[in-house]
């Protein structure tokens, strides 16, 4: 028999937030027109129900909604709280380094430019010297920042992409180099030369828990995050040759963020 037109395929999924509640000024049991959009919860004035107003984890809009949606938002915001998602991550930038990127840009410019312009051109600059040296610690460090940052704007599906690619320098075991010796001398350690440590392999839980909250806000199972998290990755592989590709890291990843069902 052939798949209803629609149905979607894939693996493990983790609950999603859903769209609880009306936007429409009308009421969520009569479904007639309010008078005016309720400040705080009150009675119809047609029916007589009570409406509820809530503001609801999918995109942190205020709803009305029926006693019963307000009890699925609350069971929502406990997900959502449990997953680490009341807020993005911070972008962890030096505050000395966006002030001499401020007036880079402002010379460039010729006028002030926007905190989000700083941040995303000191990480792009950052970015690039942490490569070049091969500090791959403070390269995955960078990388986070810039996820953050897109997690700041509302960029669930880029912010989502780019800690996942966090997940995978972390589970490449990406370091820096280590410091010169006390005579100045570079100290020679298997695996500089690469900048990754398999061995030192770890996730993030405050990364990891990221993942799985913008997961459960784009509705993607398995399928859609792997295939996601595989292109993304292997464009990192082939600049970066990291010893291992995405589809040896996904195993691990996968179930951090889908093994809770």
């Amino acid at each position: 028999m052939a798949e209803p037109q629609g149905a979607r395929m894939g693996g493990r999924r983790i609950q999603a937030y859903t769209a609880a509640g009306r936007m429409d000024g009308a009421c969520p049991y009569c479904h007639r027109d309010l008078p005016e959009w309720p400040t705080r919860s009150q009675p119809c004035p047609h029916c007589g129900h009570e409406i509820l107003v809530r503001t609801r984890p999918l995109d942190r809009e205020r709803v009305l909604v029926t006693e019963a949606e307000a009890e699925a938002v609350e069971l929502q915001w406990e997900l959502s709280r449990e997953r680490g998602g009341a807020s993005p991550l911070r972008p962890l930038l030096d505050e000395r380094e966006l002030e001499a990127e401020r007036a880079s840009l402002c010379i460039r410019f010729g006028r002030e430019p926007q905190p989000d312009d700083i941040a995303a051109s000191l990480i792009s600059h950052r970015a690039f010297e942490h490569m070049r040296r091969l500090e791959l610690g403070s390269y995955r460090d960078v990388m986070l920042a810039k996820a953050a940052l897109l997690d700041q704007q509302g960029r669930e599906t880029e912010a989502l992409a780019g800690y996942l690619g966090v997940c995978f320098l972390d589970l490449n075991g990406a370091r820096n180099p280590p410091p010169p010796g006390p005579d100045g001398v570079a100290i020679r350690v298997a695996g500089v030369v690469t900048g990754f440590s398999p061995e030192q392999a770890f996730l993030a839980p405050s990364v990891v828990a990221r993942c799985v909250h913008l997961v459960a806000l784009l509705d993607q199972d398995e399928d859609e995050v792997r295939a996601g998290f595989t292109g993304y990755c292997e464009r990192q592989y082939q600049s970066l040759r990291t010893p291992r590709r995405p589809h040896e890291t996904w195993p691990p990843l996968g179930d951090a963020i889908f093994a809770g069902g």
